[in-house]
Parts: structure tokens; C-alpha cells; sequence
């Protein structure tokens, strides 16, 4: 079994375990925090052609109020069978199974892209951005949000991968290689927050999971950097 494919029977088993328990309302609070953030970048309205792309069960798209909206994930047919996420959802919002390397629409076409802790999930990481930025028009506007890590964590991570310890991330990102390749696409940067790295070890050595307080104490730290970008 490849890699990517293996990452992706991790994340369908995660979401199949959690389909009981979990709280499905963290789509509409990203998304209050999302608008809130893009106000003076985009005006998002009806006419607005909107992408998610990696929308999992639901995605920050459904709270989003656009007539022209589409959500693509490689597991939309596993999510759209469970009827706890199939409910959630706005009817409205067009889910298509597909993958970010090779996205199912014309060039020039949306307004708005969406990807939020997408692209370490992927398998061609480079491809899905290229391909992002085909079906985004010129002057559209990207929103990114993805966990990076400093070198320390990076190699910790890669040291996981080996041995197959985190099995739903075939990626690991610094800030420094995410800004390199937005730069080298040809990307205005307009927005950039990060959460820091202490926030993230203080939250995780004071988990209950042992698995958090094993990365706490080896300084395997994500730091969560947000982007936005507008198509040159």
C-alpha cells in the first residue's frame, strides 16, 4: 500500500471512530474566525465562486453563504455515507470526490480558495498548489492554514515517518519552505499569523493523551500558520 493511501485509510478510520462523539459546530467557529479575517480582502457574496479543497466531513464551506460553492476530498463518498456528517452539511454546498492534484474544474474560476491543514495530508504536495492556483483567477484570493514545525520538530517527524508512527501525515512543513513555494507560484502575501510553538507545548503537556505529552517532552511542537494570498 502506498504511502498517501495509507494515510488516507488512517484519517477514514479516525473519522469513522469519531462519528458519535464529535462536535461538528468547530466548522461554524473556523468559519466566523475565517470571514472575519478575509473581510478586508474579499467581499464574500452570493455570486462569490468559492473552492474548499480537503473539506473532510464537512468543511468551513458549509457556513459559508455563497450560491457557488464546491468542497472537494478524495473520502466525500465515505463522508457523505455517514448521515451524522451527511445532515450537517448545507444542501447547497456541491461535494465532489476528487483530489487536489488534479481538481476537476476549469481555469479562472474561483474567486476564493480554502485550504485548512490540507496539504500535508496530500501525496503530490507541489501539484495540488499548482493546481490550485489554475482554477483560481487572477486577483482571487487563497486562504492557507497549515501546522509547520521548526527544524528540531522536523526531524522528529521524518525520524515518526520512518516508522510509521503518524500515519495520517505524509508531509512536514516549515514556514520558511511554505513562503518559498507561494513566493515562487507568484503570490502576494496580504496576511500572516502563526499560534507559536509554547502555546501548542503548553496544551499538550498539560493533555491527558499520552501520546501528547511524548511530543511536549521531545519538543515535537506544531506551530499553526495562517496565510492569505492573493493571485498576481
Amino acid at each position: 500500500m502506498s504511502r498517501w493511501k495509507l494515510a488516507q485509510e488512517y484519517e477514514r478510520n479516525w473519522w469513522q471512530n469519531q462519528a458519535d462523539k464529535i462536535d461538528l459546530t468547530f466548522y461554524e467557529n473556523f468559519a466566523v474566525e475565517i470571514i472575519d479575517l478575509l473581510k478586508p480582502y474579499i467581499n464574500i457574496q452570493k455570486e462569490t465562486k468559492i473552492l474548499e479543497i480537503g473539506t473532510g466531513a464537512a468543511g468551513i464551506i458549509t457556513h459559508l453563504l455563497s450560491d457557488f460553492r464546491f468542497a472537494i476530498d478524495p473520502l466525500e463518498d465515505f463522508y457523505s455515507s455517514i448521515p451524522k456528517y451527511r445532515n450537517y452539511r448545507d444542501k447547497k454546498v456541491f461535494y465532489l470526490t476528487s483530489v487536489g492534484e488534479n481538481l476537476p474544474f476549469k481555469s479562472e474560476l474561483f474567486d476564493l480558495i480554502l485550504m485548512d491543514n490540507v496539504l500535508d495530508h496530500c501525496d503530490k504536495p507541489q501539484q495540488v498548489l499548482t493546481e490550485m492556483k489554475r482554477v483560481l483567477k487572477t486577483g482571487g484570493i487563497l486562504y492557507f492554514r497549515q501546522n509547520t514545525y521548526h527544524l528540531w520538530g522536523r526531524f522528529i517527524r521524518k525520524l515518526m515517518e520512518k516508522f510509521l508512527i503518524d500515519k495520517g501525515h505524509p508531509h512536514t512543513f516549515s514556514k520558511k519552505a511554505l513562503q518559498k513555494v507561494f513566493n515562487d507560484l507568484d503570490f502576494k502575501v496580504l496576511y500572516t499569523n502563526r499560534d507559536g510553538y509554547f502555546s501548542t507545548w503548553l496544551w499538550e503537556i498539560k493533555s491527558n493523551r499520552l501520546i501528547d505529552k511524548v511530543k511536549a517532552l521531545l519538543l515535537v511542537n506544531r506551530d499553526k500558520y495562517t496565510i492569505i494570498l492573493r493571485k498576481s
